[in-house]
């Protein structure tokens, strides 16, 4: 199961971008995926105020994306918090990317999908007895 960022399910959802199809067919490629609430409102985020899709276009699609069940949708809580800004601190992340990435690590996925370019650079994080892949599915 792959862990999906933010970044590329704003490529996925959105058909204008040039990205779409190519982010489209590597989540529906995959039998499974992992997404958290800061994911699903990051990617809200960025469809409605940088992409101008409607606010009910973008909730109907996120809805149907948390509903589907490919899905797993992994919670965030107190120990994953503070987990995460454990991870933050050690490897200097930002808050958001450290939650993200945290959640899945704690989860002990072993792939993140992403498109963003600083988390790319990192490549892999290994951290208290996990590592995860941060990979492109578009670059290739």
């Amino acid at each position: 199961m792959k862990g999906i960022d933010s970044s590329l399910l704003v490529y996925a959802m959105d058909p204008t971008t040039d990205e779409h199809t190519r982010a489209r067919d590597a989540m529906v490629g995959l039998e499974s995926w992992a997404v958290n609430p800061s994911v699903i409102h990051e990617a809200y985020h960025a469809l409605v105020f940088k992409r101008k899709m409607t606010p009910g276009d973008a909730r109907s699609k996120l809805a149907a994306l948390i509903r589907d069940r490919r899905t797993r949708f992994l919670n965030i809580t107190r120990t994953v918090s503070l987990y995460a800004m454990d991870l933050a601190a050690e490897f200097s992340m930002g808050g958001r990317d450290s939650l993200i990435v945290g959640c899945y690590l704690h989860n002990a996925l072993e792939t993140m999908y992403t498109h963003d370019g600083e988390l790319l650079r990192r490549g892999k994080v290994a951290f208290r007895g996990q590592r995860i892949a941060l990979t492109d599915p578009l670059a290739v």
